[in-house]
């Protein structure tokens, strides 16, 4: 008889176990107790293991493991399925918390039995993001090898067992579950996981849960400013009617997360941001209380390569104030400082570079080509960091300010150094942006061709409506509305609209004539840009303010409820320009005329 008759012979109680129908098939079972644990699948699951899987059929599983533990075979409720899964590795996967005690209750030591690829319950429920049976397997998962092998002396927690258990419940954002790991099982951070990566390095890798790593926008600031975040039960006494106010402030954010999903996300964003600094903070002081220099060196040595690139300064900072020292750890061939440089890692610099006595020293670094740290700032930004402002234009600005950065503090000597390859920073650079200078160049080109056609547009239309204006004129010669107030509204708005977009079309026609060099994108061109785009907003604006007092005057005396659609109708093209080109022209005025991306990052805990 092959698997296949076997699949078709046991196809009811299959079913029953898909379908959580105990009693379908009870009869059978009692007739023949073997089908109970007999391996009835192509892949050699159980009936347990299929009803475990479903994560639903509760009342199946408790009914089937009574049944089998009353004959007497309760050392078969664990067969394993052709991977080597037992039905508690089941239960792990899909987050069967209700098996998942019954089976426990019934066999403790299971909890720490792995199958055969290495992976305990733990590690396959933190793997596919089961919070609650994590938790629940946490409480009776003992800190012993598992049976059978206590000589080996491992345990869930110990080893890559132990590595993967508390990067893998990190990487599934479980990050409350994870202080509460390392709080009962503090060696668990000086573990390698099976990517020899610990649990510094992957929380290295996760940037958004960091401040620096969410981008809010005023409003968003604001409320998540106020926003309260529960924090730890400490000994000391709260007066309470503080109390009180703190539950009704919490019980009103509360109910407000229900109502706006925003402010929800706000919230979870705020809850992240401490338990990252409290999960770096703790990894930070296990890492010094192991008192071993060498680990020291390796866990936070790893974390700073990985946050260097991921930009993650908070994290950066947090190993400098723990091990000093780590500053002068070897990135990739590049101290600390240089590897920001390459990486443009904005943030990351500014930390360290206020450390003046550190910056003096690694500037004079050079790799094995003889590049100094303007060489590296000179070489062309990596994708994903090119990436953080629009267009080529910007992205070359960007790249100009970074040479510009690094050329301040660099010794005199440095920014004419030839590198091996008989290059100085300023051949480099020129070199290595050839292609961002030609898509730099383009862009700026299409912006100010588009732009140009409509500001022209608008300077005819504003020009002739100066001369054909609404109402006609006397038989002097003088307007009819002279006197009326809407009248003057339209003369100023047309005005204003034709002088800004004669301002217009004169910054886009230097925009096009210019000579594109590489100097000129750190601050003419995009000057130029933004003069252009404010210029033309602006006539966009008046030249709709002008058509609506126009058609006021002209229509007011038959129909006097004009006013108001007129407003609402005019808004609509203004809005839409906002909504499309301002975040474009915030971005280029914060670019050439705000403030600097090289700032003070810390102003009190680094010295």
């Amino acid at each position: 008889m092959s698997k296949y008759d076997y699949v078709i012979s046991d196809l009811p109680i299959y079913k029953a176990a898909l379908l959580d129908d105990y009693e379908s098939v009870s009869e059978m079972l009692g007739k023949n107790p073997q089908l109970m644990t007999k391996q009835i699948t192509y892949w050699w699951e159980t009936p347990l293991i299929i009803a475990v899987g479903t994560n639903r059929s509760h009342g199946f599983v408790e009914k089937l493991v009574e049944r089998i533990v009353a004959v007497g075979a309760k050392d078969e409720l664990f067969v394993t399925s052709y991977g080597g899964n037992n039905p508690l590795h089941y239960a792990a996967k899909v987050g069967n918390i209700t098996a998942a005690k019954l089976l426990v209750k019934h066999n403790p030591d299971m909890t720490r039995v792995a199958n055969p690829y290495g992976n305990t319950p733990l590690k396959l429920a933190a793997w596919h993001g089961n919070k609650e049976t994590l938790e629940y397997l946490l409480t009776v998962t003992p800190d012993l090898p598992p049976p059978g092998q206590e000589a080996a002396g491992s345990s869930p927690y110990t080893g890559v067992a132990g590595g993967d258990l508390i990067t893998l419940t990190i990487m599934a954002e479980f990050y409350d579950v994870a202080l509460k790991i390392i709080d009962s099982h503090p060696n668990v951070v000086l573990e390698n996981d099976r990517n020899k990566q610990t649990a510094l390095q992957v929380l290295a890798m996760k940037p958004e849960i960091f401040p620096s790593g969410s981008r809010l926008g005023f409003w968003g600031r604001f409320l998540y400013s106020l926003i309260p975040v529960e924090q730890s039960q400490g000994a000391t006494k709260v007066n309470i009617f503080l109390r009180i106010f703190n539950k009704f402030a919490a019980g009103f954010w509360s109910a407000l997360k229900y109502l706006a999903p925003a402010i929800k996300n706000i919230h979870d964003m705020k809850v992240n941001h401490r338990l990252s600094s409290l999960l770096v903070k703790r990894i930070c002081k296990v890492v010094i209380e192991n008192g071993n220099h060498d680990t020291a060196w390796r866990i936070l040595g790893s974390a700073i390569t990985t946050a260097v690139t991921y930009g993650t300064h908070e994290l950066i900072e947090e190993c400098i104030l723990t091990y000093p020292g780590i500053i002068w750890y070897d990135v990739d061939g590049f101290y600390l400082f240089l590897a920001a440089i390459k990486e443009r890692q904005e943030r990351v610099y500014n930390l360290v570079h206020q450390m003046s006595r550190h910056s003096v020293f690694a500037a004079t670094q050079v790799d094995n080509e003889d590049n100094n740290a303007l060489h590296i700032a000179a070489t062309l930004a990596p994708s994903h960091r090119l990436n953080v402002v629009t267009g080529a234009a910007l992205q070359m600005q960007r790249e100009l300010q970074w040479f510009k950065e690094v050329e301040k503090f660099i010794e005199p000597s440095y920014k004419e150094a030839k590198n091996k390859h008989g290059k100085t920073p300023r051949m480099v650079f020129t070199k290595s942006h050839e292609q961002l200078l030609e898509k730099g160049q383009q862009w700026m080109k299409d912006t100010a061709s588009s732009c140009t056609v409509v500001a022209a547009l608008i300077v005819t239309m504003a020009f002739a409506a100066a001369f054909t204006v609404p109402g006609g004129n006397q038989d002097d010669g003088k307007p009819l509305f002279q006197n009326d107030a809407t009248f003057m509204l339209f003369v100023v708005s047309d005005a204003i609209a034709l002088f800004s977009s004669v301002t217009s079309v004169l910054m886009f026609l230097g925009i096009l004539t210019s000579r594109y060099a590489e100097g000129d994108f750190l601050y003419a061109l995009p000057k130029r840009l933004t003069i252009g785009a404010l210029s033309l907003f602006l006539s966009l604006v008046t030249t709709m303010i002008a058509f609506s007092a126009t058609l006021a005057l002209v229509l007011r005396d038959k129909v006097t409820w004009i006013a108001a659609p007129l407003v609402i109708a005019t808004s609509i093209p203004v809005c839409l320009f906002g909504l499309l080109q301002f975040p474009l022209l915030v971005e280029l005025v914060n670019s050439t005329y705000g403030r600097s991306i090289f700032h003070q990052q810390s102003d009190h805990r680094i010295h």
